[in-house]
């Protein structure tokens, strides 16, 4: 039996917002936030305090390896996506809207489907079922592209992590101050975990839910840059199809970040979708 077939989920960090409205407290929706690839809670704090938590019960849940999260050691490829998948439902609170951004958008949508009844709403911020292309599938990165990012990140991985960070702003509007407000606050917090950084980035090219888009039962938004490099938005006319029933909407002028770089827009289009799907009666 291999080593890995029995994995123990990881008790991963969670910061916790608390609700800063004037409704009852009690009456409160809880809102979960799983960041991307290279980043950790602390890249959209500031904004879901801003936006959010005046309207919800915000819970960051940061990835293993990342943040203050733990790694796991020596997973087999076949495990990763099943492991790093516990580990954040043990993280869930009972009952939640769920938003995924990028790599945490692919996991989201795994986790809506497993958890149907516990996951209220689905977010795809920036995110697509597919990462990259394949068989047809052109909205996502190329897959000579992900195995450099790969194999580069064997040799030197602080500068694939600055090389990632440029590229998810390119193209957005006010990139050049955007980028230096980013290395800033790369400067400012401890790096990802080596294992975190390659299991992540096995997830990205290994995972498909295109097939499976169509089960999920909960309403679901996808919610897209217009100038994201590695999600173009070209992809809603493949979602129309894959799943007829989730929302899209196009944030003008924004890339892959658009929390970052659009706060206001992303954090009203955000917010319009989950207040038209409320779980309390």
């Amino acid at each position: 039996m291999s080593e890995n077939a029995n994995i123990s989920p990881l008790t991963l960090h969670t910061d916790i917002l608390p609700y800063t409205g004037e409704g009852a407290k009690e009456a409160v929706e809880n809102l979960t936030l799983i960041h991307g690839w290279a980043a950790e809670n602390s890249i959209w704090q500031d904004w879901a305090i801003e936006f959010l938590s005046p309207h919800y019960r915000v819970h960051l849940i940061e990835l293993p390896g990342f943040g203050q999260s733990p790694h796991f050691e020596n997973l087999e490829n076949g495990r990763i996506d099943q492991a790093w998948l516990e580990s954040l439902i043990e993280a869930l609170p009972e009952h939640t809207h769920l938003l995924g951004w990028s790599l945490g958008g692919l996991l989201a949508q795994q986790i809506a489907l497993r958890e149907p009844e516990r996951v209220k709403s689905l977010v795809c911020l920036a995110s697509t079922p597919r990462f990259v292309q394949n068989d047809g599938w052109r909205w996502a990165v190329s897959p000579p592209l992900m195995a450099d990012f790969i194999k580069a990140l064997g040799v030197e991985y602080v500068g694939v992590l600055k090389q990632f960070w440029n590229l998810q702003l390119q193209g957005t509007e006010n990139a050049r101050p955007l980028m230096k407000r980013l290395r800033q606050h790369m400067s400012q917090r401890s790096l990802p975990h080596y294992s975190g950084l390659l299991q992540g980035l096995y997830l990205l090219r290994d995972i498909d839910n295109r097939d499976a888009l169509l089960n999920l039962t909960q309403p679901t938004l996808w919610l897209l840059g217009e100038h994201d490099p590695l999600i173009p938005k070209e992809l809603i006319q493949a979602l129309s199809e894959l799943q007829p029933d989730g929302e899209t909407r196009i944030l003008p002028g924004a890339g892959h970040m658009p929390f970052f770089s659009h706060p206001e827009d992303t954090a009203r289009e955000l917010l319009a979708f989950l207040r038209a799907h409320p779980y309390h009666s």
